[in-house]
C-alpha cells in the first residue's frame, strides 16, 4: 500500500487484527524488519509498518528540508487518515522514536499508547555526528556495495560484531538508495527535537521506553530522563544494542506485556 504526503509516497505495509498499532522503524531500518519485532502480536493487534521517508520502498529524499523532524512526525497523520483511523498506539525506535514521541506531543487526543525503543535525539546535540556523517559522506557517493564493505570493517573492529549480524545490518542498509540514505545520516544526526525536557510533561497516555547502556548514538541516560519526565512511563532495560538482531521478536513481545497490563 502506498499513502501519499505532499508528493513523498510512503510505502506500508499491514498484518494482524485488532487495536492498531504503527511503528516507526530506525535510521537505515526498513518495515520489514518492524514487522520481524511485532508479527507475533499480530493475533492482537493490527499492526501498521511503514518505510519512513527516503528508506525502503518510499520515495528517495536527497533533499535535507525533507528530513525536518516535525514533517516526519505527521507522515504519521497522514497514514492514520488515510487508512481512518482516529487513536492508535503509537511508536518508533531511534529516529522513529522521535518521529513517534513529537506525534504524540502535537497530537496527545489520538495516541493511546507511546513505544519508544533507544532514544536518540532530544535537546541536545548527538554525539555521534562524526560517526554519521563520516557514514553519510561515504553513502553520497553512490556505491552501495563499496559503503557496505567499510561498514562491514567498522562493525567487526570498532564493535567486534558478530558475522550473522553484519549480514543483517548489511541487509537493513541494501535496501535503500544510497543517497537517499547519506543524506538521511547527515541531516538526522543534527536533531534536536525539542528545545527543554520539561515539554514531555505534556504526555499523559502510557508509555514505554526500551534502551540498553554503552550506546552513545542511543544513550541510556536520555530514556532514564525520558522515565522520570513522562508522568507516566516505564523503563524496559535490555541486554544490548545486538539483542534486536538476533531475536527482533524479543521488542513486540516486551511491549505486549507492556500493552496488556491490567
Amino acid at each position: 500500500m502506498i499513502v501519499n504526503n505532499n508528493g513523498i509516497e510512503l510505502a506500508i505495509e499491514i498484518i494482524g487484527e485488532g487495536k492498531p498499532l504503527i511503528f516507526a522503524h530506525g535510521l537505515g531500518g526498513n518495515r520489514q524488519f518492524t514487522l520481524e519485532q511485532f508479527s507475533s502480536l499480530a493475533d492482537r493487534y493490527q499492526i501498521i509498518a511503514y518505510d519512513q521517508r527516503g528508506h525502503g520502498g518510499s520515495t528517495p529524499i536527497t533533499d535535507p528540508a525533507l528530513y525536518d523532524a516535525n514533517t516526519m512526525a505527521e507522515d504519521i497523520s497522514v497514514i492514520m487518515d488515510s487508512l481512518g483511523l482516529e487513536q492508535v498506539i503509537v511508536g518508533g525506535e531511534s529516529m522513529g522514536a522521535a518521529t513517534a514521541l513529537l506525534f504524540a506531543l502535537k497530537h496527545p487526543q489520538r495516541v493511546n499508547a507511546l513505544l519508544l525503543t533507544a532514544p536518540a535525539f532530544s535537546d541536545k546535540a548527538n554525539t555521534e555526528k562524526p560517526r554519521l556523517q563520516l557514514m553519510g559522506e561515504e553513502l553520497l557517493k553512490g556505491d552501495m556495495q563499496d559503503f557496505l564493505q567499510k561498514s562491514a570493517r567498522r562493525m567487526r573492529v570498532d564493535f567486534n560484531m558478530p558475522e550473522d549480524i553484519i549480514r543483517k545490518i548489511a541487509w537493513l542498509q541494501s535496501s535503500h538508495y544510497p543517497e537517499s540514505l547519506g543524506t538521511a545520516c547527515m541531516t538526522v544526526i543534527n536533531w534536536k527535537i525539542y528545545s527543554d525536557a520539561q515539554v514531555l510533561e505534556q504526555l499523559s497516555m502510557p508509555c514505554c521506553i526500551l534502551a540498553w547502556a554503552n550506546d552513545p548514538l542511543h544513550p541510556f541516560e536520555l530514556a532514564q530522563q525520558m522515565s522520570v519526565v513522562i508522568p507516566d512511563a516505564e523503563l524496559i532495560s535490555i541486554n544490548n544494542l545486538q539483542d534486536i538482531f538476533t531475536d527482533p521478536a524479543c521488542i513486540g513481545n516486551l511491549y505486549s506485556d507492556f500493552l496488556n497490563k491490567p
